[in-house]
C-alpha cells in the first residue's frame, strides 16, 4: 500500500506543479475605442514566463499584422469596421493556455482634399475641395489665422507672400478622426512678363494674349497696330486680348505693339514695351 500511496502522491504533486507553472496571458487593447485604418498595438500581461506566443484574429480578411504572430505584442490594422475575436496562446516547457478578447472596430473618417491656387504668386486664392469619406463634420485650420472654418468646401484668400499650410480634420464616429495637410509657398516678389506671340484661331491653344503676372495689384495694357492706332486697352490685372478690335472685328495676322504699366503689391513699378506677333 505504501508504494501505491507514494505513486499517487508523486502524481498529484507533479500535476499540481505543472499546473502552477502553466503560463497565462491577458490581452490589453491600446484604447477603449478602436478605429479602422490605424495601427493598433495589443500587448499582453503574462504569468509564469511564457517562452512562446501565438496570436490569431478572426475574421482574418483585411487585417494587417505586424511584426508577426509570435511576438509578445502585435500591431493590427483593420481596413473594415466590425467585431473581431483576438486570441493569444502562450506556452512554456510545462504547458500552454489560450485567452481570447472580443474587440469592436469603428470605421474611421478618411480626410482627403484638393487644393488649387488660382494664379502664381500673390495675391492669390486657394480653392479647397473636400473629398473626405465617412466623416460627420470638418475643421479647416489655416497657419496664418486662428479662426476655424467648418464648411465642407471653402476658399481662402492670400494677399502677401510667404509660406502657408492648411490642415483638414475630418471627424468620424467615436473620435475615429483623420487629418490631411497641404503646405505651399507664395513667391516673395512681384514680376510681369509679356508674351510675344499668340494664335487666336479658336483651337484652344494660345488663343489669347495675357501678361504673365505675379503679385501685381495694378495693370494697364495698350495694344497698337502698325499705324499707332489703339486696338485694345485694359486696366484690369486679369484681362486679356482675344485678337479682336474694340469694335469687334478680327485683327489680321502681323506684328503689333504692346505697352504695359504695372504696380506690384511689394511696391515695385513696371513699364514694359515690346512687339507682339499675331498668327492665325
Amino acid at each position: 500500500m505504501a508504494k501505491h500511496f507514494y505513486k499517487i502522491v508523486i502524481l498529484v504533486f507533479c500535476t499540481l506543479f505543472a499546473k502552477a507553472q502553466t503560463p497565462t496571458a491577458t490581452i490589453v487593447a491600446p484604447s477603449a475605442t478602436l478605429c479602422s485604418s490605424k495601427s493598433l498595438t495589443f500587448t499582453s500581461i503574462t504569468t509564469n514566463t511564457p517562452t512562446a506566443y501565438s496570436w490569431s484574429i478572426s475574421p482574418t480578411a483585411s487585417v494587417g499584422v505586424l511584426p508577426d504572430k509570435t511576438s509578445p505584442t502585435i500591431v493590427l490594422t483593420f481596413s473594415n469596421s466590425g467585431v473581431y475575436v483576438l486570441s493569444l496562446n502562450v506556452s512554456n516547457s510545462f504547458s500552454n493556455s489560450t485567452t481570447t478578447k472580443t474587440i469592436t472596430v469603428t470605421k474611421s473618417a478618411k480626410a482627403s482634399f484638393n487644393a488649387s491656387l488660382t494664379s502664381i504668386g500673390f495675391p492669390n486664392q486657394l480653392n479647397l475641395t473636400n473629398y473626405s469619406t465617412n466623416a460627420l463634420s470638418y475643421n479647416w485650420l489655416f497657419s496664418d489665422v486662428a479662426a476655424v472654418d467648418n464648411n465642407i468646401n471653402t476658399v481662402k484668400s492670400y494677399t502677401a507672400s510667404g509660406s502657408y499650410s492648411v490642415t483638414l480634420i475630418s471627424f468620424g464616429a467615436l473620435g475615429c478622426n483623420d487629418t490631411s495637410r497641404y503646405a505651399f509657398r507664395l513667391a516673395d516678389s512681384s514680376s510681369i512678363y509679356l508674351p510675344n506671340v499668340f494664335t487666336p484661331n479658336n483651337d484652344s491653344v494660345n488663343d489669347i494674349f495675357k501678361p504673365i503676372t505675379r503679385g501685381i495689384k495694378e495693370l494697364n495694357v495698350w495694344i497698337y497696330n502698325r499705324y499707332g492706332v489703339i486696338i485694345f486697352s485694359s486696366d484690369k490685372v486679369n484681362s486679356f486680348w482675344d485678337g479682336y478690335t474694340t469694335s469687334g472685328e478680327p485683327c489680321q495676322s502681323g506684328i503689333y505693339f504692346c505697352v504695359a504699366e504695372a504696380i506690384g503689391f511689394d511696391g515695385k513699378t513696371y513699364k514694359l514695351k515690346g512687339n507682339l506677333t499675331l498668327i492665325k
